[in-house]
C-alpha cells in the first residue's frame, strides 16, 4: 500500500513538471502572435505616414502647376504689354489692354492661390517631419519589443529543457506500471493527468465523487480513477 502511494505522490511531483512545461509552452505558442500583431502595427504606421507623403506630394505639384500658370500669364501680361507700343488701331489697342487687365486679374487670383498652397505645403511638410520621426521612434521600440519577445522565447526553451532532463530522472523513480497510465491521461489536458481528492469532488472537474472512490483513494491500495474526466485521483 505504502509502495502504491509513494508511486501516487511521485506522479503527483511529474505532474507538476508537467505543468510547468505546459504552461512555458503556451507562452511559446504565443510568442509568433505577439510579433505578428507588433509588425502590423508597424505596417499600419508605415501606411500612415505614406498617406501624409502622398497628400505633402499632390501639394507640391499642385503649386508647380499654379506656378507655371502664373509664369504664362506674367509672360502673356509682359507680350501684350509691349505689343500697345507697336499697334496702329484703337481697337486692338483696347483690345490688348482688355487682355491685360484679364491676365492681371488671374494672376491676382493665381497669387492668392499660391500664398494659400504655400502655407498648406509649409505645414504638410512639418507634418511629414513629425511622422518621420515618430516612425522611427515607433520602429526602433517594435524592434526591442520583438527582440524581447525573441529572448524570451530563447530562455523558456531553456527552461523546458531543463525540465525536461529533471523529468526523466524523475521519471525512474516511478514504477514502470503506473507511468502509461498517467501518460495517456495528461496528452492533451496541459499535463494534468491526475486529480485530487478535494473533499467529495474532483479538483480538475469539479465532478462530486462516489464516496466508494474517495475510500479508494484514501486507501491507497490501486489506482482510481474520476468517473468524469477519467484522471488517476489521489488523496495526500
Amino acid at each position: 500500500m505504502e509502495d502504491l502511494k509513494q508511486g501516487l505522490s511521485l506522479l503527483f511531483d511529474l505532474q507538476t513538471y508537467d505543468i510547468q512545461i505546459a504552461d512555458i509552452n503556451k507562452q511559446i505558442s504565443l510568442a509568433p502572435g505577439l510579433i505578428e500583431e507588433k509588425n502590423k502595427a508597424l505596417g499600419k504606421r508605415k501606411a500612415e505616414l505614406n498617406e501624409i507623403k502622398k497628400k505633402y506630394v499632390a501639394l507640391i505639384s499642385l503649386k508647380k502647376e499654379k506656378e507655371t500658370l502664373l509664369e504664362s500669364k506674367e509672360k502673356v501680361i509682359e507680350k501684350h504689354s509691349m505689343e500697345l507700343n507697336t499697334v496702329k488701331s484703337n481697337d486692338t489697342y483696347n483690345a490688348l489692354l482688355l487682355e491685360i487687365e484679364k491676365s492681371k486679374a488671374d494672376r491676382s487670383v493665381l497669387e492668392d492661390e499660391l500664398l494659400v498652397l504655400m502655407e498648406k505645403v509649409d505645414e504638410e511638410s512639418a507634418k511629414v517631419k513629425i511622422a518621420e520621426n515618430e516612425l522611427q521612434e515607433f520602429e526602433k521600440n517594435t524592434k526591442k519589443d520583438i527582440s524581447d519577445i525573441e529572448s524570451n522565447i530563447a530562455k523558456l526553451k531553456e527552461e523546458v529543457s531543463a525540465l525536461e532532463k529533471v523529468i526523466e530522472e524523475h521519471k525512474l523513480r516511478i514504477n514502470k506500471a503506473m507511468l502509461p497510465h498517467y501518460e495517456r491521461l495528461k496528452d492533451g489536458r496541459d499535463g494534468r493527468g491526475m486529480a485530487l481528492v478535494d473533499g467529495d469532488s474532483c479538483s480538475e472537474c469539479g465532478m462530486v465523487l462516489r464516496m466508494q472512490l474517495i475510500n479508494q483513494a484514501l486507501k491507497g491500495q490501486e489506482l482510481v480513477f474520476c468517473d468524469n474526466c477519467s484522471r488517476i485521483l489521489f488523496k495526500k
